[in-house]
């Protein structure tokens, strides 16, 4: 589709959307090309289940190194 005609679905401005299709293209999310003064967009080489996976593995790790230090801080509370 355009990127005008998917912008037409949100509660956004073109220049807004563009922006938001230009992050998406950077992260191989999306594709756009250009044909005429059209610029058409479709799904790029990374999919978001890849971008999921990838962020539920660093937050599982987060979760763990917070854990970690929570622990700490309670065995240390108090101490001078």
């Amino acid at each position: 589709m355009s990127i005008g005609s998917l912008s037409e679905h949100f509660q956004m401005t073109l220049t807004g959307f563009r922006k938001h299709v230009r992050i998406l293209e950077e992260a191989g999310l999306v594709t756009t090309e250009k044909v005429g003064r059209v610029r058409h967009c479709k799904p790029g080489p990374k999919r978001l289940e890849d971008v999921t996976k990838w962020v539920a593995t660093y937050r599982s790790l987060l979760e763990q190194r917070l854990d970690h230090l929570e622990d700490f801080l309670e065995r240390t509370k108090g101490t001078p």
